[in-house]
């Protein structure tokens, strides 16, 4: 593959990438104005990411997309003309959605086919259906002002007749219905309504003047006027720009100079090919620069006197646009070397610290070692801040999947016939992109529960007191190290007997369990596989699998699920996470079981404590003691492991590592020594052989070099 191949592939994979953060984003706004259909600057913001949809498509041939944003984009021109329309026309929300589906589709087959980009009949079909609604649009806006305008005609044919009486309310109105037919007629494809700036230069006269030359070559590309007025125009644009741009507009200024140097200096002819040339380049400057609704009125106040209220615009004040932040797209991979290379520095850090002990040992100069010892101290300091850093580079919003659930929520209450209202908030928070994945599965699982398990029809909502609407929210809290999600719900909450019951015939429970069951014991069984209240299974739940997904994914990365239920009112549950997967170092103990010595990060501890010998029991083959007025039963963890060497006896105690729990009841390890606490990697085994120690979450390198085992508490509990 050449360079330039190379060039072009990553260039298609940076398209891809924002063609899906547009799916996303368009499926957030779609939403919004069928909640809220006159909300312009939401119309703007969908008119803004098809016109960018369609510009990118067409650059990359992807045809299919090009057509139907384009479609879709002369269909919210009418909708943005006259914001009215949404109303009068409800299912044009339902073709977006469409619209944006098809996106989704061509988006997910071009993964696996890059030629998917000529259109499908089921495309066809879908722009013909949006040409009759525009048709249906635009008959429906031509018969009102036509009935309007023969109205006018038929008040000035009268009035005159009727001097004698007071005809100045009629009089105002009909001049007020003319200046409405006046402002619906005027050209919309002109820039009224946007104003366009950079760093408080308006240059919103220069993009018109863009736009019309680019009109004019179109139509007549061969006219000297037309060109030399078009460059001209462009030249003074950027002379105006030059000395306030910064790194990014300056890229497309210097396009704009390339490509006028080639024209004058080759003499190249006005071909499609510059045309093109100069499109893309006006594209690009609308969305770099920054732009501003205002009503018609502010721009062209000599075409009429109506304010700019009558426009719908927020009452005359402009709306501002939000201007995207400057990122780069990095590979992932690449950033998953820099992490390990951080790694090993903090493994080399250990080495330091394990050979400073060592020179103490040996006796060497304390001058030397106190050296050595600040120079250790900095260098792990400046590790400290890399792994900071690092963590930062991996942190994504949660807005990044929770923009996806409005529509989830919109389709299925639909499809339950069901009245739902979503609430969400704490999008901006940051969480390890690594979660992001099985976080987002967990949501869907707990919102699909929520609708078709929770939530009661209207009907059956209405009879009971409630709000006919049902209530679903997503909350998420940072806390010091873990981020908090909540989902709740205000529906019918979850019905302990059907879920003891369901759990019995299952035989995930005995009837002497049940018997003894309290509620929170109830509560964690719905996480088990299999349990489900519903009769009947649906495409949307009733399968046994959901909640127990949502367990596993969130045990998968040692978080924590936390459910609260109020029967008739509603559930809650708890996502607890750490704010990063990319906890390089842990600390951890490092302790002597038998003659081995293993790893326990000290985030599984609750306490170590010392027992003496008589405090220490057996009951019913298991070994107890009691501390702080509980029962700690204690995991004969060599048996486990299999270890039969000789055990080193401790005198008259022993040494508990009590484990964090979150069981009522509480389970240590005995440990023959404690050697110490040290900062550890955890590396994953690789080699499928290692993949079945479950009682191990991997291993670590010691500053000595050695290779230690790091135990699993979790799974030690269990």
């Amino acid at each position: 593959m050449s360079r330039m191949d190379e060039d072009i592939a990553d260039l298609f994979e940076q398209y891809k990438d924002e063609v899906r953060d547009i799916i996303q984003s368009l499926d957030t706004n779609i939403v919004q104005i069928e909640q809220d259909p006159s909300n312009s600057e939401v119309i703007f913001s969908i008119f803004r990411h098809l016109h960018s949809l369609k510009g990118s498509s067409s650059m990359f041939n992807v045809d299919n997309m090009a057509l139907i944003a384009h479609k879709l984009e002369d269909l919210m021109q009418s909708v943005d003309s006259d914001n009215s329309i949404l109303r009068k026309h409800p299912n044009i929300v339902d073709l977006l959605f469409t619209g944006n589906d098809f996106f989704q589709e061509i988006i997910t087959n071009l993964e696996d086919d890059i030629d998917y980009i000529n259109l499908t009949p089921d495309h066809a079909k879908f722009i013909e259906e949006m040409t009759r609604q525009i048709a249906a649009i635009e008959g429906s806006s031509s018969g009102i002002v036509e009935k309007a305008q023969a109205l006018l005609t038929e008040l000035e044919r009268i009035l005159p007749e009727y001097e004698e009486l007071n005809t100045n309310g009629l009089q105002k109105a009909a001049d007020d219905l003319t200046a409405c037919i006046r402002i619906s007629t005027t050209t919309q494809d002109q820039s009224a309504g946007i104003r366009y700036s950079y760093d408080g230069i308006d240059l919103t006269d220069h993009l018109v003047a863009f736009e019309s030359g680019l009109k004019g070559l179109k139509a007549d590309g061969a006219n000297p006027e037309i060109i030399n007025g078009f460059f001209n125009e462009i030249e003074s644009m950027v002379d105006a720009l030059l000395n306030v741009a910064d790194e990014q507009l300056m890229g497309l200024l210097q396009e704009i100079n390339d490509g006028l140097g080639m024209y004058h200096e080759r003499s190249l002819e006005m071909d499609p090919m510059i045309i093109e040339f100069f499109s893309q380049i006006y594209a690009d400057l609308k969305s770099t620069l920054d732009a501003e609704l205002v009503g018609s009125g502010d721009l062209h106040k000599k075409d009429f006197d109506g304010s700019p209220s009558e426009l719908g615009f927020n009452n005359g004040k402009p709306l501002k646009v939000k201007v995207k932040s400057k990122t780069i797209r990095v590979n992932e991979k690449k950033i998953d070397m820099f992490l390990e290379s951080v790694g090993k520095l903090i493994i080399q850090s250990e080495s330091l610290n394990h050979l400073q002990h060592a020179f103490d040992a040996q006796g060497v100069s304390p001058d030397i070692i106190k050296e050595f010892s600040f120079v250790n101290r900095s260098i792990s300091n400046d590790i400290i801040q890399l792994q900071q850093s690092i963590m930062e580079v991996r942190q994504v919003v949660m807005d990044n999947i929770l923009k996806k659930f409005p529509r989830l929520v919109r389709d299925l209450s639909r499809e339950m016939g069901k009245e739902v209202e979503f609430k969400i908030s704490g999008q901006t928070v940051a969480i390890d992109k690594s979660l992001l994945e099985d976080v987002e599965q967990a949501l869907i699982h707990l919102v699909r529960n929520a609708i078709d398990h929770g939530i009661e029809g209207p009907d059956q909502r209405e009879a009971v007191g409630k709000n006919r609407r049902g209530l679903i929210k997503i909350s998420v809290l940072q806390e010091e190290t873990s981020i908090l999600i909540e989902m709740s719900d205000d529906g019918r909450g979850i019905d302990y007997s059907a879920v003891q019951k369901k759990a019995l015939d299952r035989g995930v429970i005995t009837s002497e369990q049940l018997a003894k069951m309290s509620d929170r014991e109830t509560e964690r069984l719905v996480f088990f596989p299999g349990i489900t209240t519903k009769t009947e299974a649906t495409d949307i739940s009733g399968r046994g699998v959901g909640l127990d997904v949502v367990m596993s994914n969130i045990k998968k990365w040692s978080g924590e699920v936390e459910l609260v239920n109020k029967p008739g009112h509603g559930t809650k549950i708890s996502l607890r996470l750490p704010i990063t997967n990319t906890l390089l170092t842990n600390q951890a103990i490092m302790l002597k079981l038998i003659d081995q010595t293993f790893c326990l990060p000290l985030d599984s501890i609750l306490e170590i404590v010392t027992i003496p010998a008589e405090n220490i029991h057996r009951h019913k083959e298991q070994i107890i003691f009691e501390h702080r007025n509980r029962i700690i039963s204690v995991v004969e963890i060599e048996k486990t492991l299999g270890l039969t060497l000789g055990r080193g006896k401790n005198g008259n105690s022993s040494t508990m590592v009590i484990l964090k729990s979150e069981e009522e009841s509480q389970k240590a390890i005995v440990a023959d020594e404690i050697l110490g606490q040290q900062k550890i990697v955890i590396k994953k085994f690789e080699l499928a052989a290692f993949q079945n120690l479950e009682l191990f979450q991997g291993f670590c390198l010691t500053g000595d070099g050695r290779a230690v085992l790091v135990l699993d508490a979790e799974t030690l509990l269990h």
